[in-house]
C-alpha cells in the first residue's frame, strides 16, 4: 500500500512505497544490489543469476524495503520557489534534484512518479470505501498544535 505524509511545517509531501525486490525483473534487482552496496563480496558475480537471486534476498531481510519520494517546496537565492525532489530506497539516495516550480513540465519523471503514487492512493482510498473500512489519518500538526509552548 503506499502511503503519503504531509509536513505542513516543512512543506515537505514523502510517499512510502512498500516494495518486495523479490519479484523484481532481474535487470531491477541487480540496480538495487549495486545501489545498496550489496555487491561488496568479492565472490558476487553481478551475471551469475543465481548470485543476483541469493543477494538480492537480503533486500528484503528485515522488513519489506520502501521507495521514499519527498517533494518540498523552497525559495531559492534568487527568489525563485524551487521544488526539491528526493528519492530514496531504504533510506539511500537514489536521486536528488531541485527545479524551478513554474517550468515543472509533465514529463518531468518525478512528477510523474508523484502522480502515480496519488492515482494509487485515491484507488486504495475507493477499494476502502468499497469494502466499508475506516481509515485513520493522524496529523502530527494536530499533537504540535495541542503541545505547550516551547515543548514541541
Amino acid at each position: 500500500f503506499v502511503s503519503v505524509r504531509h509536513d505542513y511545517d516543512n512543506h515537505e509531501t514523502t510517499y512510502s512505497v512498500p516494495y518486495n525486490a523479490s519479484l523484481a525483473p532481474q535487470s531491477v534487482k541487480l540496480k538495487l544490489i549495486h545501489a545498496m552496496g550489496l555487491d561488496y563480496d568479492e565472490a558476487f558475480d553481478d551475471k551469475d543469476a543465481e548470485d543476483i537471486e541469493k543477494m538480492s534476498w537480503y533486500l528484503i531481510a528485515d522488513d519489506t524495503p520502501e521507495f521514499g519520494l519527498t517533494a518540498s517546496h523552497f525559495i531559492n537565492k534568487r527568489g525563485i520557489i524551487m521544488t526539491h525532489y528526493i528519492l530514496d530506497f531504504d533510506g539511500e539516495i537514489l536521486y536528488e534534484k531541485s527545479y524551478p516550480s513554474d517550468q515543472l513540465n509533465k514529463k518531468n519523471p518525478m512528477l510523474q512518479l508523484i502522480r502515480k503514487c496519488s492515482n494509487k492512493i485515491v484507488a486504495q482510498e475507493q477499494l476502502a470505501q468499497e469494502h466499508k473500512m475506516e481509515k485513520m489519518f493522524i496529523s502530527m500538526n494536530m499533537f504540535n498544535l495541542r503541545a505547550p509552548r516551547g515543548k514541541k
